[in-house]
């Protein structure tokens, strides 16, 4: 059982198992390496068996994980990976869509905001403060859950522990119904030979990108850069409150734009495209079991208290903003299902959804719309949690 203490050996095992289970396809479906995040859940289920066999303290042993320093590095390879991949294609892909990511980024948070407050209002109103973490957690902010901790300041002595508690529980339903959504839609692109499309206008990037050698050296540039645009903030008042992008907006915005620029102060950014996707799988693998592992256990441990019930919050939550996102996407805005995909990703601000979506539609073009809608979303998102929280508490 002692297997089962060590965080890395889940972390290796995880990725193992997932990459397995990521490989079986059924009809045009399947997992690919978002299998690494359910192999990490089930990691995370067997070492919470262990720890309650040998009677430990659960609360105690829930310090026993991951480092987060670990996670933010492979989090900062992939998108730092994914971005330089996909910035050949950035100014084409927003000539053509320009305003609808806006749109779309609006639409779901709106949704999931409304839905929050619906659900607080009616279903759980004794527990205010662990809804409105539900609201960044479905939506699988971590930028937002960083505004509703300085909210929860506010709501006295717990505040903030209430909040990371709604975060984690539906942080699982909305990271797995984007997974979801993103293979099933996947398959239907393949299904209606969308991906013949998609493969053209790579190709057509691909006939004008003369490759370099990989640079160790442009790559940390392109996330250094990347880490400093998301310290940046802006102060929107008293209303909004202070906004950044965080690491995971400011490298993906840093990766576009040297991407597309290629030169920069003597380094070329175009380099060997193999190198990139290499770095991207295995970033990717890492960050996904991490998320299984970490959240896993977590939602577990304070499942037993806070019940079920803000589990099923989020997953509404998260469901709701994913459909009614693709209806106003799809049906209202007029957008093809390649970057309809992306731009959900992007307004959900889910990482693990857009890494799941590069592999379901098998193009890097995703990540450019997936550029494009973060941003508005994360704005919106924030805005929304202050006006939530306001009419909650």
């Amino acid at each position: 059982m002692q297997f089962f203490y060590d965080p890395y050996i889940l972390l290796l095992f995880a990725i193992i198992i997932g990459q397995f289970i990521g490989r079986v396809e059924y009809n045009n479906f399947k997992l690919g390496s978002a299998a690494t995040l359910f192999a990490g859940l089930l990691m995370s289920y067997f070492r919470f068996l262990a720890i309650k066999h040998q009677q430990m303290d659960l609360a105690e042993s829930s310090q026993v994980i991951i480092s987060k320093q670990l996670f933010v590095i492979s989090l900062i390879g992939f998108i730092a990976s994914v971005g330089l991949l996909a910035s050949s294609n950035i100014k084409k892909a927003l000539k053509e869509n320009g305003y609808k990511f806006v749109v779309l980024s609006f639409v779901i948070t709106f949704t999931g905001a409304t839905c929050t407050y619906l659900l607080g209002t009616y279903l759980l109103p004794q527990t205010s403060a662990s809804v409105i973490g539900t609201y960044v957690g479905a939506l699988t902010s971590s930028p937002g859950l960083a505004t509703a901790l300085e909210i929860g300041k506010g709501f006295g002595v717990g505040g903030e522990a209430l909040i990371g508690l709604g975060y984690s529980v539906a942080y699982i339903p909305g990271v797995l119904l984007v997974i979801l959504y993103v293979q099933f839609e996947g398959r239907k692109i393949k299904v209606q030979q969308r991906e013949e499309t998609v493969d053209n206008i790579v190709e057509q990037a691909e006939d004008v990108y003369q490759e370099v050698p990989f640079s160790v050296a442009a790559l940390g540039f392109v996330a250094g850069i990347g880490i400093l645009i998301g310290r940046l903030s802006i102060d929107f008042g008293e209303s909004i409150g202070t906004i950044s992008l965080g690491k995971t907006g400011g490298v993906l915005l840093s990766a576009l734009f040297f991407g597309y620029r290629q030169q920069f102060m003597g380094m070329s950014f175009n380099m060997d495209r193999m190198v990139l996707k290499g770095i991207r799988d295995i970033s990717l693998n890492i960050f996904l079991a991490i998320v299984g592992i970490n959240y896993g256990y977590q939602v577990i441990l304070l499942g037993q208290s806070a019940g079920v019930a803000l589990f099923i919050v989020g997953m509404i939550t998260a469901a709701l903003s994913i459909s009614v996102g693709y209806l106003v996407g799809y049906k209202v805005l007029k957008i093809e299902r390649v970057p309809l995909v992306g731009g959900l990703c992007g307004g959900m601000t889910s990482t693990p959804g857009l890494a799941s979506a590069i592999e379901a539609i098998e193009s890097d073009e995703v990540t450019v719309f997936y550029g494009a809608t973060y941003p508005f979303a994360l704005l919106f998102m924030i805005f929304f949690t202050n006006i939530v929280s306001k009419l909650l508490i």
